[in-house]
């Protein structure tokens, strides 16, 4: 029975994994390739990503997507789930999401011409401005789970306080 139970929480999560990863993606790729498309026009020649953009993101873009997201999911899983390397701190794990997520990232970019192969400065700037993002977010998750700590422990002191523990 609880076998059972393990795995429909780990589909589960990884269901909510993926349909995370899958949004921000898809939002992302909907307004970055509405900026690039209106202000630099010749993207649509340059990358695969945006070639049918006014027509909206091509199926082939969503599949890539989908998969992208599908591996990112389990990585997020294999990480953070408290099953797998249960002896890393949450930098340790964070730092490992960074390389694996980026290391993904540039396999399907080069792979599905996502960033053009031959193009170094689209190239910097997608390490600048994924490094830039990607810590910004890791800074807020940490600041929020410091928030979220105080307030348990708080409301450990006064479970603590009235019931005398």
């Amino acid at each position: 029975m609880d076998n059972e139970r393990n795995k429909v929480n780990f589909i589960s999560a990884l269901l909510k994994e993926f349909s995370t990863v899958f949004t921000f993606m898809m939002i992302s790729f909907s307004l970055v390739g509405k900026i690039i498309t209106v202000y630099y026009p010749e993207a649509k020649q340059i990358t695969a990503l945006f070639a049918s953009y006014n027509n909206g993101l091509s199926y082939a873009v969503i599949f890539q997507a989908a998969a992208f997201s599908l591996i990112m999911a389990f990585i997020i899983r294999f990480l953070f789930s408290g099953f797998f390397l249960t002896k890393l701190s949450i930098i340790q794990r964070y730092l490992l999401f960074y390389l694996a997520t980026l290391i993904i990232s540039a396999v399907f970019s080069m792979f599905f011409k996502w960033i053009p192969p031959d193009n170094l400065y689209a190239w910097i700037a997608f390490f600048l401005f994924f490094s830039i993002f990607f810590f910004l977010s890791i800074g807020l998750s940490l600041l929020l789970l410091k928030f979220e700590d105080k307030k348990y422990n708080k409301l450990l002191e006064n479970y603590k306080n009235k019931y005398n523990i």
